[in-house]
């Protein structure tokens, strides 16, 4: 009986021919992986040019300091990384972020068409933990820019919740409704950007949905309330001495009030004691003149220990409001570090001190 040819094959040549097949398989599953990948690529365009350009481009060391100091986690550096994130001298920055609201200190934005995040250079020491924060919220206008619509919608009701339990009084209230009167479409893409920055306690799900971009985020929550403290500090010592000097103003009025007022009668009655005085037997005694005398010169010395003490209240004025004119000139350092335009307000003016009548 003669055996198939195929029969006396070695075996090798069976083996051999199996890895032709294999080596076949792979070819088709590597091209159905690359047609996969093309595919998914012309799905996600954003992802990908976000990845070439963290690839092929240099990230500004100060900003990824930033990113660090906020606590973002690897994907929102990324975010920094891949908005080509850039800090600006104050003189040029309006040229890339304007702003022309007195009051109103814009530190830095979010470009959306060009996907580009540019900083406002804060060269103030004392406000050095304010640009983290920046940067972390520009950093979430550009995750928000590429978040899908429906998980857009999804934090809607987180973030309206976690504005709500702020309160009508928190500052972020004027802030958002300042936002929603240039552009009504901004609430909550502002919202998103603020509470994840700013705002220590969110809903579960908002903390759980933040945690893509930060590691840490009371990081930037922690210094931001650092820097909300520099200017309630600030505020604070303004409030208190405004209101001391307005104290000590009322006070020194009725003081002047008062010393005009005894000083008049005083000037009188010397007056009416002279012309007696000068009158032939308009005194008939002489106790009755010294005790006349006695009481006019009593009044007289009280009248001047009250003027040394009006004028050192006046002294003690003047030392206050150069004190709040020092803090004036810082508060205004301090906005001029943050890029707010400054609205002129009116000073206060010093007292003269009350001459003797």
């Amino acid at each position: 009986m003669t055996t198939p040819a195929d029969a006396r094959r070695p075996r090798g040549a069976r083996w051999g021919r199996g890895i032709l097949i294999g080596l076949a398989a792979f070819a088709i599953l590597a091209q159905a992986a690359l047609l996969s990948g093309v595919v998914w690529a012309s799905a996600n365009p954003r992802i990908v040019a976000d990845r070439v350009t963290v690839l092929t481009s240099e990230l500004d060391p100060v900003v990824a300091d930033y990113g660090s100091r906020a606590g973002l986690s690897e994907a929102g550096v990324d975010l920094l990384h891949a908005s080509l994130t850039a800090i600006i001298p104050a003189a040029d920055f309006d040229d890339y972020c304007p702003a022309d609201e007195p009051g109103i200190g814009v530190l830095g934005c979010y470009t959306l068409d060009d996907g580009r995040i540019y900083l406002y250079d804060v060269e103030n020491p004392d406000l050095a933990a304010l640009e983290p924060v920046v940067a972390a919220h520009e950093m979430l206008h550009a995750a928000w820019d590429r978040l899908p619509s429906d998980e857009q919608d999804a934090l809607v009701a987180p973030l309206e919740s976690a504005f709500a339990a702020l309160g009508p009084d928190h500052e972020l209230v004027e802030r958002i409704a300042a936002y929603e009167a240039r552009d009504p479409r901004s609430r909550i893409p502002e919202l998103y950007a603020i509470v994840g920055s700013e705002v220590a306690a969110v809903p579960a799900a908002l903390e759980a949905h933040y945690a893509l971009w930060f590691d840490d985020r009371a990081a930037s929550t922690g210094l931001n309330a650092q820097v909300i403290a520099v200017f309630d500090e600030l505020e604070q010592r303004l409030t208190a001495l405004n209101a001391e000097l307005e104290a000590l103003g009322a006070r020194i009025d009725a003081e002047q009030a008062a010393y005009g007022t005894d000083a008049a009668a005083l000037e009188a009655d010397i007056a009416a004691f002279n012309a007696r005085a000068a009158v032939p037997g308009g005194y008939t005694s002489r106790s009755a003149f010294e005790r006349d005398r006695d009481a006019l010169l009593l009044r007289q010395s009280d009248l001047e220990r009250r003027l040394a003490a009006t004028n050192a209240l006046v002294e003690q004025y003047n030392t206050l409001l150069a004190e709040l004119e020092a803090l004036n000139a810082e508060a205004d350092e301090l906005n001029r570090s943050i890029n707010v335009e400054l609205v002129p307000i009116e000073r206060q003016e010093g007292i003269e001190a009350p001459t003797e009548g």
